[in-house]
């Protein structure tokens, strides 16, 4: 149950990163964690906690919400 939510967030900060043209290392930079975690949340390896959703929503500039929302 739980590690499709964590594909469905680690899918959505792919997204949301290549749409700023990021690497991942330069959203580890922006979101202050390693590229190898963000890289492990992406892919979808959970568990990860609500800090590492803000801080990475906070990186990308969108609301954490959108980050954790099944796309249509």
């Amino acid at each position: 149950m739980f590690e499709e939510k964590y594909k469905t967030i680690g899918l959505n900060i792919m997204y949301y990163r290549r749409a700023l043209n990021l690497t991942q290392s330069e959203l580890a930079e922006r979101a202050k964690m390693s590229r190898a975690r963000v890289s492990d949340i992406e892919c979808g390896k959970g568990p990860f906690n609500m800090e590492s959703i803000f801080l990475l929503a906070q990186a990308l500039a969108v609301d954490p919400v959108k980050l954790m929302q099944e796309k249509e």
